[in-house]
């Protein structure tokens, strides 16, 4: 740990009643509750901050300590995805458990860890705000798994900075990108018909399947374009429904997709490729495409000042510099990058690997070294004295 830095505000007991607060609060359908949560604890300390609704019931804080020209925002998300079938965890989904030094909970490392460690870090600063040199805001936003509409509220309402982290599950790997996302719903039509009657119907799901075969084509295709930062692109179909009744000829069947795009590729490209392979050299009538989601994929020089400041202020914790890479998800870095020209490094600690499934878990070690980390990296941007 660098020389002459005063911890005293991030300490594992702290943080570990941070976080455990944060996880026994449910908040995969709404995040009020946190957003009541981290409003009084900022009233205590006498932060200034703003509520802005996104939608009903559906809210940002954020908080702002420090001034001056040279500005940071730090960005994590409060909601979580739904904790699906309780008899899928051996731990209670919805409160904090401890065994030895992992953590157990829902949203604990997507994003709940990052969201902690950032409010350690920003709580322990605004103790030495006439000392930063520049504006620290903090950012908590809610909607991020559904299109991450919380982050572009607040692009919209013009808050900015000079830079930003977003906190989510890097096992405290610099990204200076993620990938695309492109959600798309295909819709085969057919006509309904007594089952024991077929000849009289149009079988929706037997007119899918040569489509799907196409789609499965392209998604093999697709699985070559690789970038050495970020993997490979890839496309997938995730959902096929159909049918009224086990009697019935179904006269719909709708197949959903994810694509995820690499930085150099395109929404509206990837989009229109999936139309010409669906239609190939026999179009089909009676199908419709849509697309239901469109991240673009995103990705900042690293030559970039924020993430020299990352790279120093981790070295300064860790006592090595890290490598950057890319983030393999989406995440609302795009808003900020392509909504307002901030760059962005994504950085969190947790690992992907263990988002958006049962068991999630996470370090309570990793989540008050990234505190300490996030702290170093202000401190080193503001170019503040310690």
């Amino acid at each position: 740990m660098a020389k002459n830095l005063r911890f005293d505000e991030i300490n594992r007991q702290n943080t570990l009643n941070l976080l455990s607060d944060l996880v026994n609060i449910p908040s995969y359908d709404n995040e009020q509750g946190i957003v009541d949560y981290i409003s009084r604890r900022m009233d205590k300390l006498g932060i200034k901050y703003e509520i802005t609704e996104v939608i009903p019931d559906r809210a940002n804080l954020t908080a702002f300590i420090g001034s001056g020209d040279k500005s940071l925002i730090f960005n994590s998300h409060m909601d979580t995805v739904p904790p699906g079938k309780p008899e899928d965890w051996h731990y209670p989904a919805l409160e904090l458990t401890i065994e030895n030094k992992n953590i157990y909970g829902l949203g604990c490392c997507d994003a709940k860890g990052s969201l902690a460690s950032m409010m350690m870090a920003f709580e322990a600063l605004s103790n030495i705000q006439n000392k930063l040199n520049g504006r620290l805001i903090l950012q908590a936003v809610c909607c991020e798994e559904t299109k991450g509409r919380g982050t572009q509220k607040e692009v919209k309402r013009g808050i900015t900075a000079d830079a930003a982290i977003v906190g989510e599950p890097t096992d405290m790997i610099p990204m200076i990108g993620h990938k695309g996302g492109l959600g798309v719903e295909v819709k085969v039509s057919g006509k309904a018909a007594h089952a024991s009657a077929p000849e009289e119907g149009i079988n929706a799901i037997y007119r899918s399947v040569d489509l799907v075969n196409r789609l499965r084509n392209l998604a093999d295709e697709i699985m070559n374009r690789r970038d050495p930062l970020f993997g490979h692109a890839s496309l997938a179909v995730t959902q096929i429904k159909a049918g009224q009744a086990p009697n019935v000829i179904p006269d719909e069947c709708i197949i959903n997709l994810d694509r995820r795009l690499l930085p150099g590729e395109s929404v509206d490209t990837a989009f229109q490729e999936i139309i010409n392979t669906l239609e190939a050299d026999k179009p089909t009538s009676g199908v419709s495409v849509n697309r239901t989601i469109g991240i673009e994929p995103c990705r900042i020089s690293s030559n970039e000042a924020i993430v020299k400041a990352v790279k120093q202020g981790m070295a300064s914790i860790t006592g090595s510099e890290p490598e950057i890479s890319g983030f393999t998800a989406c995440c609302d870095m795009w808003s900020l990058v392509r909504g307002a020209d901030i760059p962005t490094v994504i950085l969190g600690p947790g690992k992907t690997s263990m988002a958006h499934k049962p068991d999630e878990t996470i370090e309570l070690d990793a989540v008050c070294q990234a505190a300490h980390v996030y702290r170093e990296i202000a401190l080193n941007w503001f170019g503040s004295q310690k």
